[in-house]
């Protein structure tokens, strides 16, 4: 913890503690002075914990209260987070510096010295040793610890050392008296071991990013009545507005002007690959560097998949805490209300807990036993620990688990805005000349615009076109964008493999359903686009032949928009983009016409071929009705699937439906170049401009395909 400003100067505090050269000479006066200290402090303790019918040792620390009289803080500035309080007195320099200064003090010169040539052998010391190795006043030494390590590791040192040289009694009375900022410390190293890096798309060893090398702030707004789905279409035209009212991330916990009381329980939510998670690490990295929400004394991350240890077990809040958090063992301070902290739960729709809000019983005090079900409802009906805040993360799906009456504020993660997109590109390369490459280049496609305002399509584009720039050869052409498609539906079903059942190798295998799975919503897809809307029941799952469960636990490519009831059939879904509906059309409708030879735009045009031929036949005969189907259409609503339809044969793009859709050894397509001359014998009619471009578009497409023909 930084070292804050002060108005304790040394003078002040030599009034107030002897001197290691005073206790050389009057040791009995020191003894009998530490004793008075000790029998004052515990008078003063016993006598405010009677008021409030506890004792000093059912918290596991010693209190000092500040009788100090402060003015309120000022607002903090937006992004700040909570900072609303002055500094707990607990946390203060002048309450540790007197703590760690009362145990050196009662160390004998020859301990001194052993003490101080201990910390010669810390990291922090060995360069700095000679700083500290002439000091001999208790207070000099102290302080330049503290100038050193900071508060936290400072205490941490002087705690161990002490043990070391065998004054345990010294260091359970700082452990005490410090135990807050000794917890803080701790809680701070494990967080960031845990959160300040982080993998990008999965998890590959070796390929953690620093999170502030690639963390942008995404647009994040207190939920209204628009769903979550990114509305914004190149071919509809429908631009990207924020209507509700936007705040920073670090400010979900503030209240805005015009509420009445503060903001306990938030619920953040948003469409897959959003950034849930991410934000959540970058709050708490924030909290780690006292950058925002000073007034959280702890944060303790609950990852809801953690969660479902030991269902039939009973066991007290303050034990579920030091199960994930072994420096946290015995907080009973935690029930006090000046221990502000926040509890993190991490996606919520992995929590196997039936959250039974009704039935279960009423728990108060966190030392009480019961079910984890039952402590984890509680908490959040702000029955246990009511002076701490909750934020849950989770799918919009799962938030209806938890009743709205005990919601404060529904908060949306809305992705990235244009300038946050470059800020992005530019950002997380060291060469900032290629990132802007990379994002003047994206920007020549407007459908690749647009859905980069996903975080995770944006590090999938950044990606491949950082890699492919070493080729100055690169960039001519307008980029594609069914490839990007094809690998972010990959990522997305690896990603719900990685998360529903595990990160072993067998987990991570595509099964024969799994495969089934992306071709069947596809065709569900499919018959959307086919019938001009982009919403879908639990009743069109199944009409495919799929149930509500698959999708739940394949829910990367899909997010919930509206529920009426409890009924399953009445909640409406969407996929994460229109796009993403167009293309897993396109998709099945390619797939079923290269693997079974079945052309789902003519469905009843007789077909006649040997079996097995159907590898060897032209995709002129699937492409000519897609394309004048296409024209046809006066809103366009068949471009964007013509466009996917048609990358889809290109070799490079259709080498990543291989071992998944595909076989892995599936001849390449025939036939390419009469789709590219039917396209041009169509551009010559005369054709509404719109259409007109699309089929333009189609040729960007296909001159991958075309390069790789003539190799």
């Amino acid at each position: 913890m930084n070292r804050e400003p002060t108005i304790l100067d040394q003078s002040e505090l030599q009034s107030e503690i002897q001197t290691e050269a005073e206790m050389d000479e009057e040791p009995n006066d020191r003894e009998m002075d530490f004793q008075d200290q000790q029998n004052e402090g515990s008078a003063m303790d016993v006598q405010e914990e009677q008021a409030e019918a506890a004792t000093v040792e059912d918290f596991d620390e010693i209190v000092e209260y500040s009788v100090e009289q402060r003015d309120p803080p000022p607002r903090p500035p937006e992004g700040a987070g909570l900072h609303f309080q002055h500094t707990h007195t607990a946390f203060t320099l002048r309450h540790v510096l007197m703590a760690m200064v009362r145990s050196l003090s009662q160390l004998h010169p020859s301990d001194m010295g052993y003490y101080k040539r201990s910390l010669s052998t810390h990291c922090r010391f060995k360069k700095n040793y000679a700083t500290i190795k002439d000091l001999q006043d208790p207070l000099d030494v102290a302080d330049k610890m503290i100038e050193i390590c900071g508060q936290g590791e400072a205490l941490y040192l002087t705690v161990r050392n002490l043990q070391s040289i065998g004054r345990d009694d010294l260091a359970v009375i700082l452990r005490k008296t410090c135990r807050r900022v000794l917890l803080q410390h701790d809680l701070k190293i494990a967080h960031d071991r845990r959160y300040y890096s982080l993998y990008e798309g999965r998890c590959r060893p070796g390929q953690q990013r620093y999170i502030s090398d690639v963390y942008v702030e995404p647009v994040t707004v207190i939920r209204g009545r628009r769903d979550v789905v990114n509305p914004e279409n190149e071919v509809r035209k429908i631009p990207y507005t924020i209507e509700e009212t936007a705040i920073r991330p670090a400010d979900i916990f503030c209240p805005l002007p015009q509420d009445q009381k503060p903001v306990r329980t938030v619920i953040m939510t948003g469409v897959p690959a959003c950034g849930l998670t991410v934000a959540i690490s970058k709050f708490i990295i924030d909290w780690m560097e006292e950058k925002t929400n000073r007034d959280f004394q702890f944060i303790f991350p609950l990852p809801a998949k953690d969660l479902n240890f030991g269902k039939d077990k009973d066991r007290s809040f303050l034990e579920v805490i030091s199960y994930f958090y072994g420096e946290a063992e015995n907080i009973k301070f935690l029930e006090k209300e000046d221990c502000l902290c926040l509890f993190i739960i991490d996606s919520l729709e992995m929590c196997q807990h039936p959250l039974d809000f009704k039935n279960n019983k009423t728990i108060t005090s966190a030392r009480e036993p019961a079910k984890f079900d039952v402590l984890l409802t509680n908490l959040i009906k702000g029955t246990l620990l009511p002076h701490c805040k909750v934020w849950i993360t989770s799918h919009v799906t799962d938030t209806y688990r938890i009743p709205s009456n005990l919601v404060d504020r529904y908060v949306e993660l809305r992705g990235w805005t244009d300038d946050k997109k470059e800020e992005f590109f530019t950002k997380r390369t060291p060469e900032p000349e290629l990132g802007r490459k990379v994002y003047n280049h994206m920007k020549r496609s407007k459908a690749l615009e647009i859905i980069c305002h996903l975080p995770l399509f944006s590090w999938m584009v950044a990606y491949i076109y950082e890699r492919a720039f070493r080729d100055p050869e690169f960039g001519k052409h307008p980029p594609g964008i069914t490839a990007f498609y094809s690998q972010y539906i990959v990522v997305q079903m690896n990603r719900s493999f990685e998360k529903y059942r595990g990160c072993n190798v067998d987990a991570q295998k595509w099964t024969d359903f799994d495969k089934n799975f992306t071709e069947l919503m596809g065709k569900m897809a499919y018959r959307m686009i086919q019938e001009a809307r982009d919403y879908f029941t639990v009743d069109d799952l199944q009409a495919v032949g799929l149930k509500y469960d698959d999708l739940k636990c394949r829910d990367g490519l899909t997010t919930e928009v509206k529920r009426e009831s409890a009924d399953v059939r009445t909640w409406v879904f969407k996929f994460v983009h229109v796009t993403v509906q167009e293309y897993i059309a396109a998709m099945y409708v390619y797939v079923a016409y290269r693997k079974n030879g079945k052309n789902v735009i003519e469905p009843n045009k007789m077909t006649s071929w040997l079996p097995g031929s159907n590898k060897d036949r032209s995709v002129i005969d699937l492409y000519r009705p897609a394309i004048d189907r296409a024209l046809a259409s006066p809103n366009g609503q068949w471009d964007m699937f013509l466009r996917f339809l048609i990358g889809l044969v290109t070799p490079g793009t259709e080498e990543n439906l291989h071992g998944y859709q595909l076989n892995h050894y599936h001849p390449k397509a025939k036939g390419t170049e009469d789709v590219v001359k039917y396209i041009k014998k169509k551009m010559k009619d005369s054709l509404n401009s719109d259409r007109y471009k699309n089929l333009e578009l189609c040729l960007v497409e296909l001159e991958e395909g075309k390069e790789e023909v003539r190799r």
